[in-house]
């Protein structure tokens, strides 16, 4: 499943915030100032650009020049990359404290073209920054590279959604993904709205719409979960880890449902 956007960037409605200090924002155990001592940088070297990008909107495309590093402060970002038919194919999203556009550190253009899937703010750090800096202190130089590493994971993880051939494994390991990014930001993962649209998510998962929707309305048969609309309530967070993992076409009957904690999800 392909979708063509007629999304274009709007530079004009990016709104640009006045620049305040990296090390008092929420999200700084997740950025930056995470790996830096208070004092081992001036204030001034962690100051950068905020924005805020409306649904829809790109961030930037595939084959432009790569400038900076993106932090996700709230909403959530696609990643997408044109198919040999021309059409733009979802890679991965990024949700609120992932970094976006690692490729640039390695690459001088952009691989993948990012746009908003909600309206979504962001921190801008520029390359020539962040390698001027990690030049003169070890800590930036090793965030960088753990920025590189949860770009592979991502892609990684993203890949194995693809490995399974049915329909409801790729939904019920996309929701698991889901729910585990919430508990990784200390979110609740039980009861959730997803941020994507479910033509975004077959996009992503090579699947038809249609196939989104069935898969759903099987998991909701087998008591695995709720769904109406974005809104998922996982009702059992072990099954719907079983049937994310399986490789099988057919599955034998479902055992009842039972009602875990959040945090079970983690632990299956």
């Amino acid at each position: 499943m392909y979708y063509h956007s007629n999304a274009h960037r709007a530079p004009s409605s990016v709104t640009g915030l006045p620049q305040a200090d990296c090390r008092d924002c929420v999200l700084s155990s997740r950025c930056l100032p995470s790996v830096l001592g208070r004092n081992d940088i001036p204030a001034h070297e962690l100051r950068f650009r905020s924005s805020t990008l409306v649904k829809g909107q790109l961030l930037f495309e595939e084959g432009d020049r790569a400038t900076s590093l993106y932090m996700v402060r709230s909403g959530a970002m696609s990643a997408s990359r044109a198919n040999v038919y021309g059409a733009q194919q979802i890679l991965s999203f990024s949700l609120r404290g992932d970094l976006v556009g690692a490729c640039s550190l390695h690459e001088p253009r952009h691989q993948v073209t990012v746009r908003a899937v909600q309206r979504t703010a962001l921190c801008e750090l520029p390359l020539d920054v962040l390698h001027r800096l990690s030049s003169i202190n070890g800590g930036v130089a090793r965030f960088l590279r753990k920025v590189l590493s949860k770009e592979l994971k991502r892609n990684r993880e993203a890949r194995l959604q693809l490995a399974v051939p049915r329909a409801d494994s790729r939904v019920a390991s996309f929701l698991a993904w889901y729910a585990g990014a919430l508990i990784e930001r200390r979110q609740p993962a039980a009861r959730f709205r997803l941020p994507m649209s479910r033509v975004e998510i077959a996009n992503h998962l090579g699947l038809a719409v249609e196939s989104v929707s069935r898969a759903l309305a099987e998991l909701r048969a087998e008591g695995i979960l709720e769904a109406k609309g974005r809104e998922i309530e996982i009702l059992d967070s072990c099954r719907l880890w079983e049937v994310a993992c399986s490789m099988q076409f057919r599955r034998a009957a479902c055992v009842p449902a039972r009602r875990h904690s959040p945090d079970v999800i983690a632990a299956c």
